[in-house]
């Protein structure tokens, strides 16, 4: 045990070490370039900068110019580290791959939270998921769960009878479970909080998948080993493709994600190692720190800073940091899918709730303290995906009066 605390302690101390100088490096390389490009921008200025309407520009221009810097920074250090064959300090790098075959599974509950979705579609891609995790020879560590938030009587009707059909195809009674909440209370996090307060202190680990979520069998044992080897990790997230793209949108998203996809999640991965976010699914979660530090109480603030936290995820994986426990992105996980919207209202729809869940993060960036500082930037990363927006059309509006005059 002594061995075994001392080989972490090494391991954790090693990828602090490296984390720090490659933030370090990534701050000089996005200061640097922001400065030279915000120089150039001031040169073309009629006064440079000598009124405070070119100093509002200026001021504009240099945080946008920063945020695309650092996103194109991030894309050429995952593409330099897949050229030179991965990340030494990722998860899967530090394992040695025979050992890692033979470790002991634990028992882990896979989550696939619903609500109001196509059955036919949910059902049967966790049911690909149960026969490929058959496969493996490793079934008998793995319970599933459906669990329906789900309100229209005709639905969650429809949801029983499949999953009983299923059942029966599948021969998984005593492993295949369904749970339909009565109360529907915060939304996602709730209906997991629900499972955890019911049956979490049956399980070590717990696999979270979205409704049209896949994961290969052999990912989600190694995915389970590699949490038994390394017991300071509280959450492993892969890093899922696109697939199924049907319309056009879809095809394009999917197409973009395959092209630039394994480059900014092998970038972000290196520059965050042991405090990525949590993305909330297609990730195994490490199930007693979960229950005893991840709790989300409604926010007391005004407008949309108050209620129910809606993009939970981050903050779970920030709560984690903050008690001490590794949260990792480990792109080398392979077989890992999701599908995308398949039209552009379908896009926006999404987007009008993340983004009221991204500028939430404004009121616990300042009201959660202890958070650690990658984990306070992944929030303000998501954060600035939205308010980046309409800080391009101030500086549009500048230009546009600039002109003008």
């Amino acid at each position: 045990m002594g061995m075994a605390q001392s080989v972490t302690t090494s391991s954790a101390q090693r990828w602090h070490r490296a984390a720090l100088l490659r933030r370090s490096l990534l701050l000089l390389l996005v200061l640097g370039q922001t400065v030279l490009a915000s120089w150039f921008m001031l040169s073309i200025l009629p006064y440079r900068g000598g009124n405070a309407l070119e100093v509002a520009m200026l001021v504009l221009f240099a945080l946008l110019f920063a945020w695309i810097s650092f996103g194109f920074w991030i894309a050429l250090i995952g593409f330099t580290l897949r050229r030179l064959g991965g990340d030494r300090h990722s998860l899967l790098h530090r394992q040695d791959a025979a050992v890692l075959a033979q470790t002991p599974l634990a028992r882990t509950a896979i989550l696939m939270p619903i609500y109001h979705e196509p059955i036919e579609r949910s059902l049967g891609g966790l049911s690909a998921v149960y026969r490929s995790l058959q496969r493996t020879g490793q079934l008998q560590h793995f319970d599933f769960f459906i669990l329906s938030d789900s309100r229209d009587p005709d639905i969650w009707l429809r949801e029983q009878a499949a999953w009983a059909q299923l059942v029966q195809e599948l021969g998984a009674a005593g492993r295949l479970f369904y749970r339909r909440r009565q109360v529907n209370l915060n939304y996602k996090s709730g209906n997991v909080a629900d499972f955890l307060r019911r049956w979490g202190a049956d399980y070590q680990y717990m696999v979270v998948l979205d409704a049209d979520s896949l994961m290969a069998g052999d990912t989600l044992v190694r995915m389970v080993q590699l949490m038994q080897r390394n017991p300071a990790v509280g959450i492993l997230q892969t890093s899922p493709e696109l697939l199924n793209g049907r319309s056009l949108f879809a095809r394009i998203q999917q197409f973009s994600s395959q092209l630039y996809g394994p480059l900014f999640s092998t970038g972000l991965a290196a520059v965050q190692l042991g405090e990525a976010a949590f993305w909330g699914h297609n990730a195994i979660l490490r199930v007693q720190p979960f229950m005893a530090h991840c709790g989300l109480r409604k926010l007391p603030g005004w407008g949309l800073f108050r209620g129910p936290i809606m993009s939970h995820d981050f903050v779970e994986a920030a709560y984690l940091g903050r008690a001490g426990h590794e949260v990792w992105l480990e792109p080398g996980l392979s077989d890992s899918w999701e599908e995308s919207p398949p039209s552009l209202v379908d896009e926006l729809t999404r987007d009008r709730r993340w983004v009221r869940g991204n500028m939430q993060h404004l009121w616990l960036l300042f009201a959660s303290p202890g958070l650690r500082l990658a984990h306070r930037l992944a929030l303000l990363n998501g954060i600035m995906s939205y308010l980046a927006s309409p800080l391009w059309l101030g500086f549009l509006a500048l230009t546009t009066l600039a002109t003008t005059q």
